[in-house]
């Protein structure tokens, strides 16, 4: 960004406004949202909307409310320059002190990926990890929907200011489905846990992996629901041995064979 003004920047003082306009800020060169406010311009950059870096076109916050800051004035242009960043920045700071003093929250869920959850605290999102909300291999989108809220306390928060969080009381599976359940040549649904260079490996069951070699297709990924027929049950090395036969889009239709 080029340098065109320069002021005291007082998080305090939160300012909220709707985005009225998305433009291509030719001066300086970056894509940007215009709020009207008490009758003055107010222009954000991209670069000063979200915390991470915010791809695609802008027009999404088209109509939307946004809190910012004043950061700086124009007095060529008569545009002052807001910023949302600063003030997302001074909310995380606020939620991690929260947070470090073991406080639990209820969060809500925004987004299921393969690795756990988004979830909002307070509108401020945060992560949850499967390792971090079972105490087996159950994932979060084994028994949880987006919308729904789920008791969770401070895990850790990195120099970026992005928060993990671990749910409060660890879900246990309480099925008793064991290595012993398990015979050759049937097939059972599963989950992709974790693809390595050299082998894949399924969860078939609470706290049982099954390997098989990795399938011969470019969209297979951590998380897809597959179906997988069992080779070999080795009952005294816990090891069951197969290959996945499909790659499901849900429980009863299948996308691909492989």
């Amino acid at each position: 960004m080029k340098k065109v003004f320069t002021v005291e920047i007082d998080v305090n003082n939160v300012q909220t406004g709707k985005v009225k306009d998305v433009r291509y800020d030719h001066y300086l060169e970056e894509d940007s949202v215009e709020i009207e406010h008490e009758g003055q311009r107010v222009i954000i950059l991209r670069s000063h909307l979200e915390l991470y870096e915010v791809k695609g076109n802008l027009n999404r916050y088209r109509g939307q409310m946004l809190e910012y800051v004043i950061i700086g004035y124009d007095s060529l242009r008569n545009i002052y320059y807001g910023s949302c960043l600063e003030v997302k920045r001074q909310k995380r700071r606020q939620l991690i002190k929260e947070l470090e003093t073991g406080k639990p929250y209820l969060a809500t869920i925004t987004n299921l990926t393969y690795f756990g959850a988004y979830l909002t605290i307070e509108g401020i999102s945060v992560i949850l990890r499967n390792r971090d909300f079972a105490a087996d291999y159950t994932t979060v989108s084994d028994i949880y929907q987006v919308g729904d809220q789920l008791e969770v306390c401070f895990l850790k928060a990195n120099n970026n200011l992005k928060i993990n969080v671990q749910a409060v009381n660890k879900y246990v599976q309480t099925s008793t489905i064991t290595i012993e359940d398990f015979e050759p040549h049937t097939v059972v649904y599963g989950t992709v846990r974790s693809i390595k260079p050299w082998a894949c490996f399924v969860n078939i069951a609470p706290n049982l992996d099954a390997i098989c070699p990795i399938p011969m297709v470019n969209f297979i990924k951590e998380g897809s629901p597959v179906a997988f027929r069992i080779h070999q049950v080795r009952v005294e090395e816990g090891k069951v041995r197969g290959k996945i036969i499909k790659i499901m889009e849900n429980r009863s239709s299948n996308l691909q064979s492989v």
